[in-house]
This record gives structure tokens, sequence and C-alpha cells, in this order.
């Protein structure tokens, strides 16, 4: 935001401008709004995910932690493996559709329980994104569980053809 957006944002929030500084007129915003006035504070890091004033406040400085760091590696190589996954399961579906008979309707029921399952830690995969650190170690576990489990069904199904 310019110097004169952010005195339209404090104007329409009753905050009396004068001649403070953009660091100063930002922070008399910050208390109107009932958040913690403190912009251009942090040293090396913000903990104020959804503040509107991150990107100005640390244009420059180190934003992402280490940890957001390895919660993007690993979504990015979750997200990649579910995809070959896939490929896998529609080669799967491809030879379940040459079966006929009783092995017809179980190879389209495993099919349809991993379709279900990917759907799900892809679900869970994205909810993660948005995560903090305490939650993210949580809902890793919980993808790496769920994981562990669509492989073995994949293997499972995957022995049957």
């Amino acid at each position: 935001m310019n110097m004169t957006e952010i005195k339209e944002k404090a104007k329409s929030l009753g905050v009396q401008v004068g001649k403070l500084r953009k660091d100063e007129v930002i922070k008399a915003i910050q208390t109107k709004e009932g958040n913690f006035p403190c912009f251009g504070t942090a040293k090396d890091y913000c903990v104020e995910k959804l503040c509107c004033w991150r990107d100005a406040c640390l244009p420059s400085k180190k934003t992402t932690t280490e940890w957001e760091k390895k919660k993007k590696t690993y979504t990015k190589k979750m997200t990649a493996e579910l995809d070959a996954l896939k490929k896998q399961v529609a080669s799967l579906e491809a030879k379940a559709a040459k079966i006929v008979g009783k092995g017809k309707k179980e190879a389209d029921d495993d099919i349809a329980k991993l379709k279900k399952m990917i759907t799900a830690v892809k679900g869970k995969s994205q909810k993660v994104t948005a995560a903090s650190e305490e939650a993210w170690a949580i809902a890793k576990k919980g993808i790496d569980d769920a994981w562990v489990d669509l492989s073995k069904a994949f293997k499972k199904a995957a022995k049957k053809f």
C-alpha cells in the first residue's frame, strides 16, 4: 500500500494522521483494529501470518522459517507421489476393465477404495498448507499414517492383477 492508501484506510477508521510517519500511521491502524501495534518491529520473522501489513513490514527480511520450508517441500513431494499413484490406479482400472465375473466386482471395489483413500490423503495434505508449526507436526503424522495405509492397500490390490 502506498501512503495515500494508508491515509485513506486510517481516515476510514477515524485515525488522525497529522504528521505521523508511515510506520506510526500503520501502528495506529493496527491498534484501532484491535491488533498488536507491531509494524516494523520484527527482526527476522513475523508470527502474524494474516496481517495485511506483513509484506510491507518484512519486504527484504527472511519470512520463511525452516519448518515452513520443510512443510512446503513435504507438501510438494506428497502431491507428486499422489499424482504418480493416481496414474498407477488408472493403470489398474484399465486392467480391471478386462476382468469378467466375480473378480470384476472385487477389482472395482479395490479401485474405488484406493480412489477414496487418495482423495482423503490429498485433502489432509491440502489442509496442512496453512497449519501452524505445532499443527503441522500433528498433521504430518496423520498424513504419513494415511500414506502408509494407502501404500499397503495399493500393493494388496496390485497383487490381484
